[in-house]
């Protein structure tokens, strides 16, 4: 013990007296000429950067904070770090301690950073600064690596943590400008507690995910890098939910437009350039919150003009040049009726994603059940989901009820009584004449099941509008039964009926207007397949046909057996483009056979290339025998289409 403590003030006397004979200056110079001789290199990134702050500084503090907990168990790793947390963070934070060292492997290749801080004084040796720097060192020949991958990387990483780490903001509008003090949106909320079908949540999260690794593709195709969003359906079904799961999901900000609080287009382009990147922008019942003024409507009569906000104002500012300004933003549209809308709205580029939000479905319930009981099974699911099956009842309903007892079975019973109760209302109900009943639900009843819009392009700007909007009957309806369609219809809902029987019977939807237009669509496209020859129909025709016809089957119109005939369609347009393509095949080998034989005619070639080219003849000819079979084959399966109607015993 006494050698070890005589070794340290040794060692101390030493250090001081070599301090105090050999200047900062003169020591710097010193390690300055031995570095010459080393194969390392160091960059210096200090806090400071031309008299502002230095973004590598920032992003190099926040990424090494990212690794230095993880690589606190390896040998050499730090043994002091700092840890904090800021109020408008969600995690710890955690960094170096001073003149702390820690490796990071970058391509295989050890990057040695280094925290360093000193603190000058004055001449009284008061101290007046702290400075802060850090140090990567690493070989010499792998300089232009480090500049042109590593520290892109490092800067890039640093803002993917800190968008994962800052607390999502929610902000209002007062006196139309955004509130400055905006709140911490703490909405419990995620994808994974969000009742919803899994098909349609699976689909959304997809989508989200496609957009915000989307920032190259956007930038390709010359789009500025925005989504737009409908939420439609009825009350209740979640679409506030939804929102503040996405903002969850992707750890962005909400900015609550309330458009009856803005009273001109110059105050809504004000407010829009002051939404920030990385933000939902969110615009609630946008076909009852204002009146907008249609742009073909005639000036304002009166001793004033009044100042309002257009709906030519609310088009140019999300989908215009003003849009332009800002990246990474979605906007987000709901509303309980969207045929209330302005077709111009619903385009792409504004609305470009429609979701329907249905009414409580087997599959919602369960997941409400789980969340909220914390039970997978009961016996009394089956009856629950039965009636259930039956009528229309929102989620939020259902959840209302399964919070009254903590007791599963006492909550399935209350859950039951109230199923029973709306029942019987909606039995009640049937009897009355709709528009005595004051009720405009066929969007409502429309989104039930699964009438969910799926999307054409994972990362593209064209929605879905296959799913089932109510059509209105034309000026001459002609009825067929207890149905009322177009007059060039009527006869093929006649051969339907006659040869499928009354396949709206059983629709979930209890309108006989509500049936009659499902009809009319299931009929138009048997009309259009009627007058469409097998050569010029097209694949992306087909699958629009059958999204419609899987958006009516999803409200139980049994028209199984048009969704087989056109499943034999595609695949018979499939079968015409692979016979195409074995013609092709075939044709070019045949014409490098006849170049061949010609070469053997002409006796120019040397003995082993004739064997050679003679074998390779005889290998070609049989591959065009299989191809000449495949292509016979092939031809018999979708000839069926080409001497019929593609609506051939449907009828």
């Amino acid at each position: 013990m006494a050698s070890t403590l005589s070794l340290l003030a040794t060692f101390t006397i030493i250090r001081s007296t070599f301090n105090d004979f050999f200047p900062k200056e003169m020591r710097d110079y010193l390690w300055r000429f031995l570095r010459r001789f080393s194969s390392e290199f160091t960059l210096v990134i200090e806090e400071t950067h031309d008299g502002s702050s230095n973004h590598i500084f920032k992003a190099a503090m926040a990424y090494l904070g990212s690794h230095v907990l993880s690589a606190s168990s390896a040998d050499g790793s730090p043994k002091r770090l700092t840890v904090g947390k800021n109020e408008n963070g969600r995690k710890f934070t955690f960094g170096l301690d001073r003149h702390s060292e820690i490796v990071d492997l970058f391509h295989g290749v050890p990057m040695k950073w280094k925290y360093n801080s000193d603190v000058n004084t004055t001449g009284n040796n008061q101290p007046t600064a702290e400075s802060r720097w850090y140090e990567i060192s690493f070989q010499k020949n792998h300089t232009e690596m480090v500049k042109s991958k590593y520290l892109p990387h490092v800067i890039e990483m640093a803002k993917k943590l800190k968008d994962q780490n800052r607390m999502v903001k929610f902000h209002t509008i007062r006196r139309e400008r955004w509130c400055t003090n905006a709140v911490n949106l703490e909405h419990p909320m995620t994808f994974d507690t969000l009742a919803m079908d899994g098909d349609l949540k699976k689909t959304i999260m997809e989508d989200l995910d496609s957009f915000i690794n989307g920032k190259e593709y956007y930038k390709k195709i010359g789009k500025v890098w925005k989504r737009g969003y409908l939420l439609y359906g009825p009350p209740g079904t979640g679409k506030s939910s939804l929102i503040a799961a996405m903002a969850n999901h992707l750890n962005f900000d909400i900015y609550n437009l309330n458009l009856s609080a803005i009273h001109s287009d110059s105050c809504l382009e004000y407010l829009l350039l002051h939404v920030s990147n990385r933000s939902i922008l969110v615009i609630e019942d946008i076909d009852c919150t204002v009146k907008l003024q249609n742009r073909e409507a005639g000036e304002h009569t009166g001793n004033f003009p009044q100042v309002q906000m257009t709906l030519s104002g609310l088009l140019n500012a999300i989908d215009g040049l003003l849009s332009c300004c800002g990246d990474e933003r979605i906007i987000v549209f709901t509303t309980n009726f969207k045929d209330r809308i302005d077709p111009a709205l619903l385009r792409a580029g504004r609305m470009d994603k429609h979701i329907c939000l249905s009414y409580c479905t087997a599959s919602t319930f369960k997941q409400l059940a789980a969340n909220y009981l914390g039970i997978s099974n009961h016996h009394l699911f089956s009856q629950i989901e039965k009636i259930i099956a039956e009528i229309n009842v929102s989620p939020a309903e259902v959840a209302g009820e399964l919070m009254k007892s903590k007791d599963p079975k006492t909550c399935l019973e209350g859950l039951i009584q109230f199923l029973e109760s709306k029942e019987s209302e909606a039995t009640s109900r049937k009897t009355e004449p709709e528009w005595e009943a004051g009720k405009d639900y066929n969007q409502e009843k429309g989104c039930k099941s699964k009438a969910t819009t799926k999307p054409d392009m994972k990362n593209g700007d064209s929605p879905n509008h296959t799913a089932i909007t109510f059509l209105a009957v034309g000026s001459n309806p002609m009825t067929v039964g207890e149905y009322t369609v177009k007059p060039e219809l009527a006869p093929i809902l006649r051969a339907v009926l006659l040869k499928h029987g009354d396949i709206a019977a059983n629709s979930t939807l209890n309108s006989m207007q509500c049936r009659s237009s499902l009809l009319e669509i299931a009929c138009g496209i048997i009309q259009k397949l009627q007058e469409t020859k097998m050569e010029n129909v097209t694949e992306l025709e087909l699958q629009s046909m059958v999204t419609s016809v899987s958006d009516l089957e999803s409200v139980k119109l049994q028209i199984s057996w048009l969704h087989k005939r056109l499943d034999e369609i595609v695949e018979a347009v499939r079968l015409v483009k692979h016979a195409s393509a074995l013609n092709e095949d075939k044709r070019k080998i045949l014409e490098e056979i006849e170049k061949m034989e010609k070469e053997l005619e002409s006796c120019q070639t040397k003995k082993p290339e004739l064997q050679k080219k003679s074998v390779r003849i005889e290998e070609l000819k049989g591959v065009t025998e299989k191809l000449c079979e495949t292509i016979s084959s092939t031809e018999a399966k979708f000839s069926y289409f080409h001497e019929r109607s593609l609506v051939d015993g449907l009828l």
